[in-house]
């Protein structure tokens, strides 16, 4: 197991300055003044929170999803994990009239999904996209034969308070967000099972050989992953009132831009939750400048796929560059 832990080194002023994290942070800064010349309003910090906000629900994703890449997968399920979940939660509390009640049935959905989706990666070896990809079809299918073509049911108060509440000016799904973060933090740096999610990102063979029980690991990955999904899907269920089948749609590929962004690595093996925030943060300033001068959500959504296409272009440069 000692090949799982990582020795800690000195870090020289040179690494600091050239770290995937500086990097982030610089063009956190630079981005914000941009938005702030653009429109002067936007250097206040109501602007600041107005883009955490809608931040807040692709960072909840971004955690299974930095956990997914870490392993060397990536999850193409998260559409429709999303707003599957966020219709069991909205039309199950709409019939039982608790909301209690609806959130357990969407995180026990939430829990299924990702035990489907880790037995397929885990126990029989299907490669990570490919099965989470069939994985969003089914869902989609079954999301329309569970509402049958008509969704039912709203938020209620206590979700709606979380999705547009505030304590003081700050926002508390800002502060679930944050909360959800440091526990991942954690969870990657400081404990054993975080140590084998970056072992076997950085060698699934080598892993198992050092003892590691990667099955065990993955299908965790994959659980966790699919119950932020389901969190984030209940949360814009807050935020929007009512469910829709195409609530979960712009956060499929963006969550995996925001992760690389963030300095993760798309092999795996290498990366932080703190720098999928800050990717996510890029993200929704790019969209801020993109809506102050004033393009149309058609040729927003040109400049997504325009981000994913250099991540994974840049990526896969460094990759060839590494051979």
């Amino acid at each position: 197991m000692e090949h799982i832990q990582q020795t800690e080194k000195p870090v020289s002023l040179r690494a600091i300055l050239f770290s995937p994290m500086t990097r982030v942070l610089l063009m956190i800064i630079v981005l914000f003044i941009i938005s702030g010349i653009l429109e002067p309003n936007y250097f206040s910090t109501e602007h600041l929170m107005a883009v955490l906000v809608l931040a807040c629900f692709l960072g909840i994703i971004g955690v299974g999803q930095t956990l997914v890449i870490l392993t060397g997968g990536a999850d193409l399920s998260v559409a429709y994990t999303v707003t599957l979940s966020a219709c069991v939660f909205a039309q199950t509390t709409k019939l039982t009239g608790n909301g209690l009640i609806g959130f357990a049935a969407a995180l026990s959905t939430g829990l299924l999904i990702g035990l489907f989706k880790g037995v397929g990666v885990a126990r029989l070896e299907i490669t990570p996209m490919v099965m989470t990809l069939a994985t969003n079809s089914i869902l989609m299918s079954i999301t329309y034969l569970y509402t049958q073509g008509v969704l039912k049911g709203s938020s209620t108060d206590f979700v709606t308070t979380i999705a547009k509440g505030n304590f003081m000016g700050f926002r508390y799904c800002v502060m679930v967000w944050m909360v959800i973060g440091a526990l991942t933090i954690f969870l990657l740096r400081k404990t054993a099972f975080g140590r084998k999610i970056f072992a076997i990102g950085s060698s699934l063979r080598v892993s198992r050989l050092s003892g590691v029980n990667t099955r065990f690991t993955l299908i965790g990955v994959y659980v966790i992953a699919s119950l932020m999904m389901t969190i984030a899907g209940i949360m814009l269920i807050g935020y929007l009132g009512y469910p829709n089948y195409t609530m979960g749609n712009g956060y499929q590929l963006i969550s995996i831009a925001a992760v690389v962004i963030g300095g993760t690595s798309i092999m795996g093996g290498h990366g932080s939750y703190l720098g999928t925030m800050g990717g996510v943060v890029i993200i929704y300033l790019i969209q801020s400048i993109l809506i102050i001068l004033d393009i149309a959500e058609a040729g927003r959504e040109i400049v997504n796929g325009v981000i994913i296409l250099l991540v994974l272009f840049a990526y896969g440069r460094s990759k060839k560059a590494g051979a």
